[in-house]
C-alpha cells in the first residue's frame, strides 16, 4: 500500500501568477561551466538556442539552480533535517524563528520556508522545461543533444520528487508557460510520480555511465537509476525499486569509499561513492559555491558559519557503541578542527546546542569566507543505494541480499577497527591539555568525549566530557574553557596510550570478548580555575564493533532503517524517511513533539499560493 502522503489530490486552480511571472522572467544566463561559476550576462529565449554552445549553457543554467538559496540551503535544510529527530534549529534562540517552528512541529502555511522552496524548485523546473522544449531544434551533434535533454529530464524529475514528497500533488508544468496559460491544475501525487518516472526512464536511455574530468558532476545513468529506485521505494513499488537499484550495484561503476572518516573531506568528493553530488568550488573571485555549508558552520570561534542545523541529543544517543560515524558526523566544542590540530572549536554560550554538522566543515582559511565553501552537497551516495537496495530486497523476499548489502555498509563504517568498549574517545587539544589542565607534553591526551548513559561503560563509572566557558568566553592566548569534568585514559590492559588512535589500537589488540582494564585520571575544574584529580580503574569487555547483522524478518527491516540513520545522518534524508516508514508519530512523540497523523505527512502549500489562486490547501492547515 502506498504511504498516505501519496494520496493527496487537488482541485483545478491557478498557480500563483506572481510566481509564474517570476519564472518567465528568469531567462537564461551564459556560463562557462556550471561547476565553477555563477551565470554571466542575460540571454532571452528568442535569441537563444541557435547553436550547440547555447544548448550546453541552457543545461548548465538548470544545474545552477541546485546551488541556489531556495533549493538546497536554509529553508530546505529546515524541511529535511531540522524538522526531524536528527537535529535542532541551532544558532541562538531568537534567530530564524521560522526554522524554530519547523523544529517544534508548529508551522502553518505562512511559514516562509514553504514559499521559499516552492519558488526555488519551480524556477528549476522552468529552466529544465525551456531547455527540453528548445534543445531539439538546435543543429548540433545528435548524441550530445539527446544527452542534454536527458540531463534536464533528470533534473526536472529531481525537482518534482522533492515537491511531491513535501506537498503531495502540485501543479505539473511541463512546458514554459506564457500569458494566458497560468490557469493550472493541481495534479494528483500519482500524476506527479508518473511524470517523474517517465522523465527518469527517458534519461536512463541517453545518459552515459561516466563522464570525463571536465564534466564531473553531471547526471549519469547510475544517478538516474538510483533516483528512480528511490522514487519507486517511496511509492511502495519494491520490485521496481529492487530492479533499478540492483542495476546500479551491478554496473561496477561505484564502490564504497575506503574510510568513512575521510569521505566528507575534499579527498572524498566525487569519489567512487559519489552517485550524484551538487558541485561547489572555492574560487578567489567567489561565485562557484552555495551557502549550504555556511548556514551550518561553526558560529563563534572560529567563525565559519551561522550555527544552524545542530545534531540532536537523540541522534548522539542513538549510535551503537563505538560507532566511528558519530565522531565524523558531530563536531563538538573544544574539539580540534579536522584540518588543523592547532585550532579548536570554542564553546558558544549563546547557543543552546553546541554541536555542529561536521560533514559540512569548511576551513576558516577559505578565501572570501564560508559562503565560498568547496563542500559538495551529497545527494545520492553509493551507501544510500546499498541501503535502499537492501530494503527493496527485504520487501521482495530476498533477505540474503538485504543482509549482504547492509553489512557492506557496516563493514566500511568500522574504519578498519574490530572492537569497542562502548566509549567514544578523542585526542584532547594540546593547548587545553597544557594551558588549561597543566598536563605535561608526554602525558596522555586520550579523553572520553561521550558515553551513552545506557551503556556498560557508564554503569562502570566512565563519564562524558563536560565543559563550561570561562568569563569572558572569547578568543585569548589561553583557551577560555573550564573543564568541569574529564576522564583521561592512561593505560589499556597496562599498556600506556597517549591519544585516541593509540587507544583504539590497544582495544583492537584484545581478543573480542576478553576483559579490558582501563586506568585513567578524572580531572575536575572549579569556577576559579583550580583543579582536583582522582585516579580510576574500570574493567570493561571488548565487544565486536558494529557486528554483522544476522537478523531476519522485521528485525532485519528495523536494522536497515537504523543503519540509514547512522550512515546518512545530517545529509537531509531523515524526515522523508521516517514519514515513508510510517514511524514519524512514534519517533517525534518520543521527543515530546506531536506529529498529527493525516496532517504532518505533508507540508502546507504556501499561503500565497492558496490566497492568490485558490489552490486547495492540504488537510489540517
Amino acid at each position: 500500500m502506498k504511504p498516505l502522503m501519496h494520496k493527496r489530490s487537488g482541485g483545478r486552480r491557478r498557480v500563483a501568477a506572481t510566481l509564474l511571472t517570476l519564472l518567465a522572467a528568469v531567462g537564461f544566463s551564459g556560463c562557462e561551466d556550471f561547476l565553477s561559476t555563477e551565470p554571466r550576462g542575460e540571454l532571452t529565449t528568442p535569441n537563444f538556442f541557435t547553436n550547440e554552445s547555447h544548448a550546453v549553457q541552457a543545461t548548465n543554467a538548470t544545474y545552477n539552480m541546485l546551488r541556489a538559496w531556495p533549493v538546497h540551503v536554509f529553508a530546505w535544510i529546515g524541511m529535511t533535517d531540522i524538522v526531524s529527530d536528527d537535529a535542532t534549529k541551532g544558532s541562538v534562540p531568537a534567530d530564524a524563528s521560522f526554522l524554530g517552528d519547523l523544529d517544534d512541529l508548529n508551522f502553518d502555511p505562512g511559514n516562509i520556508a514553504f514559499s521559499t522552496v516552492w519558488e526555488g524548485y519551480y524556477q528549476g523546473i522552468y529552466r529544465a522545461n525551456v531547455a527540453i522544449q528548445n534543445i531539439p531544434q538546435v543543429d548540433m551533434d545528435e548524441t550530445l543533444k539527446a544527452r542534454l535533454i536527458g540531463e534536464n529530464q533528470f533534473l526536472r524529475a529531481y525537482f518534482y520528487f522533492f515537491l511531491v514528497r513535501a506537498f503531495g500533488g502540485v501543479p505539473l508544468i511541463l512546458e514554459p508557460l506564457v500569458a494566458g496559460e497560468f490557469d493550472q491544475t493541481r495534479a494528483t501525487a500519482e500524476e506527479v510520480y508518473n511524470q517523474i518516472e517517465q522523465d527518469l526512464l527517458s534519461a536512463i536511455e541517453v545518459l552515459p555511465e561516466q563522464y570525463g574530468a571536465a564534466d564531473v558532476g553531471r547526471a549519469t545513468k547510475g544517478a538516474a537509476r538510483a533516483l528512480l529506485g528511490k522514487v519507486y521505494l517511496f511509492q511502495g513499488e519494491y520490485e521496481n525499486a529492487y530492479e533499478q537499484l540492483r542495476q546500479v550495484i551491478d554496473s561496477g561503476v561505484y564502490s564504497l569509499y575506503p574510510t568513512y572518516r575521510q569521505l566528507f573531506t575534499p579527498a572524498g568528493e566525487n569519489s567512487s561513492e559519489a552517485v550524484f553530488e551538487v558541485q561547489n568550488t572555492t574560487l578567489e573571485a567567489g561565485g562557484g559555491s552555495s551557502q549550504y555549508a555556511q548556514v551550518q558552520g561553526i558560529r563563534g570561534i572560529p567563525n565559519v558559519g551561522w550555527g544552524f542545523n545542530t545534531p540532536s541529543d537523540d541522534l548522539e544517543a542513538s549510535y551503537e557503541p563505538g560507532d566511528p560515524r558519530l565522531q565524523t558526523t558531530i563536531l563538538y566544542p573544544w574539539e580540534m578542527l579536522p584540518d588543523d590540530p592547532n585550532r579548536v572549536v570554542y564553546l558558544n554560550p549563546s547557543m543552546p546546542n553546541n554541536r555542529y554538522n561536521q560533514k559540512v566543515y569548511t576551513s576558516p582559511d577559505t578565501p572570501r569566507g564560508s559562503d565560498n565553501s568547496s563542500v559538495n552537497i551529497r545527494r545520492i551516495r553509493y551507501a544510500d543505494v546499498l541501503l535502499m537496495a537492501a530494503e527493496a530486497a527485504f520487501r521482495t523476499g530476498r533477505e540474503d541480499e538485504a543482509r549482504t548489502w547492509l553489512n557492506q555498509v557496516r563493514t566500511r563504517a568500522r574504519d578498519g577497527h574490530k572492537n569497542t568498549v562502548g566509549i567514544f574517545v578523542e585526542t584532547l587539544a594540546q593547548s587545553i591539555a597544557t594551558q588549561v589542565l597543566g598536563r605535561g607534553a608526554g602525558e596522555s591526551r586520550a579523553f572520553v568525549r561521550y558515553v551513552n548513559p545506557e551503556s556498560d561503560a557508564f554503569d562502570a563509572g566512565v563519564r562524558s566530557f563536560v565543559s563550561a566557558c570561562q568569563d569572558p568566553c572569547a578568543e585569548a592566548p589561553v583557551p577560555p574553557v573550564r573543564v568541569t569534568s574529564i576522564d583521561i585514559i592512561e593505560t589499556v590492559n597496562g599498556s600506556p596510550v597517549r591519544d585516541a588512535d593509540q587507544f583504539l589500537a590497544a582495544v583492537d589488540a584484545v581478543p573480542t570478548g576478553a576483559p579490558v582494564v582501563l586506568t585513567g585520571e578524572r580531572i575536575e575544574q572549579a569556577g576559579d580555575g583550580s583543579t582536583t584529580s582522582s585516579d580510576f580503574i574500570v574493567t570493561l569487555t571488548a565487544q565486536p564493533l558494529l557486528p554483522e547483522v544476522t537478523a531476519s524478518g522485521d528485525a532485519l527491516l528495523q536494522a536497515i532503517w537504523a543503519e540509514r540513520r547512522w550512515e546518512l545522518a545530517m545529509e537531509q534524508h531523515r524526515w522523508f524517511d521516517i514519514i515513508r516508514q510510517g514511524r514519524a508519530p512514534q519517533i517525534m512523540g518520543a521527543l515530546g513533539k506531536t506529529f498529527q497523523e493525516g496532517k504532518h505527512e505533508l507540508y502546507p502549500l504556501p499561503a500565497t499560493e492558496v490566497q492568490i489562486t485558490g489552490l486547495q490547501q492540504n488537510p489540517g492547515y
